[in-house]
């Protein structure tokens, strides 16, 4: 182990990681700062960040194509799409954090944060899942319920449109996927990103989370709605856009947590040579 490396591991055994982390009150505009700073992030490294995204909106495309005959599965498959982003966005949070350092990128950055704190976006990754399972139950029986006897001649959605029941339907699944998206969003806003950082642990992430949330409430809710949209935009465009949203929401979502979390510690190049598994130790250039 280099010097460096024994100097990084002192620093992180000397810092509690699971002391109560302070959260800053932001003003209104910090959502337009955070997407100024996630387009600026982009522009460093274009070609990388696109290749993210691409990635994403190829599997995005199989699983429309996998679905369309099917609105209720392609609405699924769009709501874990928004629920899984957190953790599909990992990669990008990396690049930025080195960005930052002053560290060229490169695509093995959601490899080596999983290096870094696997137990903790491992975990979180496990809870997210939790989530999609349980999210998909409930759009499961709700459907059950108001159109298990439905006949399909055919046109499904249409079908489904002329069911008498796809007003209360929609107004039931339309209440409890609110209550669903504000719970999942206040857990996961910062919390990888934070995993990431501090190394935290799964537990004290989505506190502060949540802690963030409660105290950025207006700003938040506005942060989660520019990302509904930008996400959103990306599917209109059957999925294409969402090689260039995807990727500033994420590097945007890392500005977010540096700037709601009171840490003015900035990585240098010197701090990306993290100690990571055998065949992926080096500095990060």
């Amino acid at each position: 182990m280099t010097a460096v490396q024994q100097d990084i591991l002192h620093e992180e055994e000397e810092f509690d990681y699971s002391q109560k982390i302070e959260i800053r009150k932001v003003d209104s505009s910090a959502p337009m700062r955070w997407l100024s700073k996630g387009v600026a992030d982009f522009k460093v490294s274009p070609m990388l960040s696109l290749m993210y995204g691409v990635l994403y909106a190829a599997i995005g495309l199989v699983l429309m194509y996998l679905t369309y005959h099917n609105p209720i599965y392609t609405f699924g498959m769009v709501t874990i799409f928004y629920l899984a982003g957190p953790v599909i966005a990992v990669g990008l949070y990396c690049m930025s954090r080195h960005i930052e350092a002053g560290v060229k990128p490169t695509f093995n950055e959601g490899c080596r944060a999983m290096c870094y704190n696997p137990v903790g976006v491992i975990g979180f990754s496990i809870v997210i899942g939790m989530l999609i399972v349980f999210w998909s139950v409930i759009t499961a029986a709700l459907f059950a319920v108001y159109f298990g006897s439905m006949t399909i001649t055919g046109d499904f959605f249409g079908t489904l449109m002329a069911n008498k029941q796809i007003v209360p339907f929609a107004a039931l699944l339309g209440i409890i996927g609110l209550f669903f998206a504000v719970v999942c969003f206040s857990l996961s806003a910062i919390s990888i990103p934070l995993m990431t950082h501090r190394k935290a642990d799964i537990v004290t992430a989505m506190v502060t989370s949540v802690r963030a949330v409660k105290k950025n409430p207006v700003v938040m809710l506005t942060w989660a709605f520019a990302i509904v949209a930008l996400i959103g935009l990306g599917f209109a465009f059957a999925f294409v856009g969402v090689a260039i949203t995807l990727p500033i929401v994420g590097h945007a979502s890392w500005h977010a947590y540096r700037e709601l979390v009171v840490d003015d510690r900035v990585m240098t190049v010197d701090d990306c040579d993290l100690p990571v598994f055998p065949f992926m130790r080096g500095k990060l250039k």
